[in-house]
């Protein structure tokens, strides 16, 4: 029986009882000790001396130091996992303004179960399990068991993602292990979603990573590529509503049409322990879909089928493919992801074809090609105007048409909303449909409050779904939380790795964060991948410009221009801003009186505008755009309160007023 005098920290002889338990490791104590043993010993103290108050203030009891790390106990999971937080961020603060040599990174492991209290330790298998998890974190990194991700996934505002159930020494039972998604801190690398490197390689039933390779049009008529494509895609929407698969988006996948690579290569691209292959051939109304399930590393089968059937069956092909692979990776399916799954969306196969087509086109994001997805998508809801997804593809084309900023924001996002609102009335577990609503929210509506609702709820319903991460990241920056910011954008590229927006917009975080060399980093990455985008050159130059490289800045806005297939405003803009800054004025006020025309003409944002006279100097001009702007309700005002650009300007009487318009008046 519990003693109620005793503390926290003070047991009975023998007692047990439920506990958070803590291990930290310094990472390369040993080999500094070899190398300079009066440096090792040096930061090991100081590492002492930062980390003690931290678990004191968040009512952890140190209950051995032996050695070159903690061994803490907490009363609950959350003070463990809200410490270890607190411990990083401590440490990687610290390691800003210090060489490298003289780095101070730990790792930490949590687990809570049951344990014994005896004569001042603590034993039992919630300790055993505890420092087993710890080797798994990443260099500045926390790892922590299924159980204790149950108990605070719910509660805490970074990302938890699994990285499987790897092999734990002496531990019998598989534990499924959790990374918490910290920012990368200055000096430590970048978390991923790999196991460490010293962590054993998942055995065959670990495998809970996919990528769903680009199914082959086997059929005669070429025309019938939409299809194929159309059934991949699908596939893949299917996976990534199963919250314990990691599955590759489609804008990944698709860049390994027609390849020549081996699945090894792919499978190292794209960070996945398994692929999915096969071919579709459709005539009339039969379809026959082959795929095989294999291990990327080996090549082993690990699951096959053939299905001839009536195309009328193509929904039930689709969630069997879905289940037979959650099967086949030992991941566990919930019945209310089981229900998503077998959910069957139309019974029109003709507006399920049309349906197919405007994907097809949505996804070449060009002006013509959405415009022409467009008319797919309502010849897919005339036919079946119940048809959910639909409705979904109808708001996504109309919010890219949005982004491209020539568009009335005025006509563009309410047709947005409303299509995204019926396809919600239709079939409210549509995470897709969340996060259109939460982008017309945040970038129309200016409901901060309710943007963030919905994608949190289209991340649960739909918790594969990078852009539902990707745009949740945005709205993120938007409201100043840099640090989750990049935590959500780093998720999104997890799932697509080869998408060039998302890879740009990792950049982006970064420099809204005001952390240059980490933003350099991720656009010269970003233009590797993608040499031939124009957006990576616009970032490059944008972050050339806060850095007071001009003339660099003004050499990639010019690539970035000559790369561009058509006038992009934001581009355009930027340039119109470097010349300024640089003294060329003419260039600059010709660039302002183009897109003047453009407005009144068609639409050019007024907020890209302001910025061109931002560089000009001329701050009457800048407050009437942007005050145009807010008319407008311009979707690009969602940056009026972060973008680093407008501080020269925040100090203007009417800034804050433009603040409250919008919703982002607040700290």
């Amino acid at each position: 029986m519990h003693d109620p005098h005793l503390r926290h920290g003070e047991c009975a002889v023998g007692e047990r009882r439920l506990a958070a338990i803590m291990f930290t490791d310094m990472v390369g104590f040993s080999a500094l000790t070899q190398q300079n043993e009066d440096l090792a010993l040096e930061l090991l103290e100081e590492h002492r001396r930062l980390l003690r108050p931290v678990f004191s203030g968040y009512g952890g009891q140190v209950i051995d130091t032996a050695g070159d790390g903690f061994h803490v106990e907490f009363a609950s999971a959350l003070q463990a996992v809200r410490c270890a937080i607190e411990a990083q961020r401590t440490l990687g603060d610290r390691n800003a303004s210090a060489p490298p040599e003289r780095e101070i990174r730990v790792r930490i492991g949590i687990h809570v179960g049951d344990v014994v209290f005896s004569e001042g330790r603590v034993y039992g298998d919630g300790v055993n399990i505890a420092a087993r998890l710890e080797p798994f974190a990443e260099p500045g990194g926390i790892c922590v068991s299924q159980q204790v991700y149950d108990q605070v996934h719910t509660k805490i505002d970074i990302p938890l993602v699994t990285i499987g159930k790897p092999s734990l020494k002496n531990i019998q039972t598989p534990v499924e292990v959790y990374r918490v998604v910290l920012a990368p801190q200055p000096g430590t690398p970048a978390v991923t979603a790999r196991v460490a490197p010293q962590a054993p390689r998942p055995t065959a039933e670990d495998r809970k990573s996919i990528a769903v390779l680009p199914l082959v049009n086997l059929s005669s008529d070429p025309e019938n590529e939409y299809f194929s494509d159309g059934l991949t895609e699908d596939i893949l929407m299917q996976l990534s509503k199963i919250r314990r698969l990691k599955v590759i988006s489609r804008t990944s996948v698709m860049q390994y049409k027609n390849t020549s690579k081996n699945l090894r290569e792919i499978g190292r691209e794209l960070d996945v322990a398994t692929i999915l292959e096969g071919g579709v051939r459709k005539a009339g109304s039969k379809v026959r879909i082959t795929v095989q399930l294999l291990d990327a590393q080996t090549d082993e089968h690990l699951w096959a089928e053939t299905y001839d059937r009536e195309l009328t069956d193509v929904f039930a092909i689709q969630s069997d493919v879905a289940q037979q692979i959650a099967g086949a990776l030992k991941a566990h399916v919930s019945p209310e992801e089981k229900a998503r799954i077998e959910r069957k969306p139309t019974e029109n196969l003709e507006a399920y074809q049309a349906y197919l087509k405007g994907l097809f086109l949505w996804n070449q994001r060009t002006d013509e090609s959405v415009n022409a997805g467009i008319e797919q998508f309502k010849r897919a809801i005339e036919l079946d105007p119940g048809y959910a997804p639909a409705y979904v593809g109808l708001a996504d084309s109309y919010i890219v048409l949005g982004n491209f900023g020539s568009y009335r924001p005025g006509v563009i996002y309410p047709m947005a909303k409303t299509a995204a609102l019926k396809a919600l009335e239709i079939d409210n577990s549509l995470g897709d449909a969340y996060a259109s609503l939460g982008r017309v929210k945040a970038n129309y509506d200016w409901d901060w409050a309710g943007a963030e609702q919905a994608f949190l709820k289209a991340i649960e319903l739909r918790p594969g779904y990078a852009n539902a991460h990707h745009w949740y990241a945005l709205h993120l920056i938007a409201t100043g939380r840099f640090d989750r910011a990049i935590a959500e954008i780093t998720r999104a590229q997890e799932l697509d790795p080869r998408s060039l927006i998302i890879a740009n917009n990792v950049g982006s975080a970064y420099y809204h964060a005001r952390r240059y060399d980490e933003a350099m980093t991720a656009i010269q990455k970003a233009i590797e991948m993608h040499p031939r985008s124009p957006n990576g050159y616009w970032y490059l130059g944008s972050v050339l410009l806060l850095t007071g490289s001009y003339a660099e800045a003004l050499s990639a806005l010019r690539k970035a221009n000559e790369l561009s297939s058509s006038a992009d405003v934001g581009i355009e803009a930027t340039l119109g801003y470097a010349y300024a800054k640089l003294g060329e004025r003419e260039k600059a006020l010709d660039i302002a009186a183009t897109l003047t025309e453009r407005y009144h003409s068609a639409y050019a944002s007024p907020f890209f505008i302001a910025f061109v006279y931002l560089g000009l100097g001329d701050r009457q001009k800048v407050l009437e755009w942007l005050d145009r702007a807010c008319d407008d309700r311009d979707g690009w005002l969602r940056l009026l309160k972060t973008w680093q650009f407008f501080d020269e300007i925040r100090d203007a009487a009417e800034y804050p007023g433009l603040l409250r318009r919008i919703g982002l008046a607040g700290p």
